[in-house]
């Protein structure tokens, strides 16, 4: 259970990560109006976690719920952590 939580984290965190190098295979493909940038992020996390579903279920431990949560927390750890850390350093410049 705890792999598929990992497995879900890596794939929030890399969706991103993905999103520059699955453009030109989506505009490749899917020809007519361009792609807009919600609509790549979606899916780019969506082929992510499909693939950490994918590498879960050949593992034997393909549990939905954590790997849900994995990749919520992958998508939001990197805007959470930098907002713990605006919050301890305090700024004298302003």
């Amino acid at each position: 259970m705890i792999w598929t939580f990992i497995l879900g984290a890596i794939a929030g965190w890399a969706a991103p990560h993905a999103e520059e190098r699955l453009r030109p295979l989506v505009d490749e493909h899917l020809p007519g109006a361009p792609v807009g940038a919600a609509e790549m992020r979606a899916i780019s996390l969506a082929l992510c976690v499909l693939t950490a579903a994918l590498v879960a279920a050949l593992t034997g431990s393909g549990h939905g719920l954590p790997l849900a949560l994995g990749a919520a927390l992958g998508v939001l750890g990197p805007r959470l952590w930098e907002k713990v850390r605006g919050q301890r350093v305090p700024d004298y410049d302003s």
